[in-house]
């Protein structure tokens, strides 16, 4: 069998219980998009298939909405593996600690509750020292 891969072409044929309201939105769609109807429905059914694939893995996951107006610089950077890991550690300690402010500068999990509680969930040293000139390195204007 065949791998799946980006680019390749998926063939399947629409269930006999397919709901009246989805074959009517789906061939209005195709009337209107013609060739390009596979590019809109495309996401739509890699989005519902990443879904799925999350709940079978039992994967933790929210999906949070970019706001509007980003550029491609931004999205591109929000998209690195390090802003990833930076926004987890913020959510984290938002969750964790809700009424405690943010301090980059103290390690989040101490010495002695690491022994007795072991938690994968760390500081790195990279990450914590870029939070602390992009977040917390501004000018107060209210003077």
């Amino acid at each position: 069998m065949e791998e799946f891969e980006p680019g390749k072409t998926i063939s399947f044929r629409l269930p006999s219980d397919t709901p009246p309201h989805v074959s009517k939105y789906l061939s209005g769609r195709k009337k209107i998009l013609g060739r390009k109807f596979s590019s809109e429905i495309a996401p739509i059914f890699v989005d519902a298939i990443a879904k799925k694939a999350l709940e079978t893995e039992n994967v933790d996951q929210i999906n949070i909405l970019l706001p509007q107006g980003l550029t491609q610089e931004q999205k591109d950077w929000l998209n690195q593996p390090n802003t990833k890991a930076l926004i987890s550690q913020l959510l984290y300690q938002v969750v964790t600690r809700p009424t405690v402010g943010f301090d980059f500068n103290q390690q989040i999990v101490k010495e002695e509750e690491e022994e007795s509680n072991p938690s994968p969930f760390k500081v790195n040293r990279t990450l914590q020292n870029f939070a602390q000139k992009t977040f917390l390195n501004f000018v107060d204007d209210d003077d």
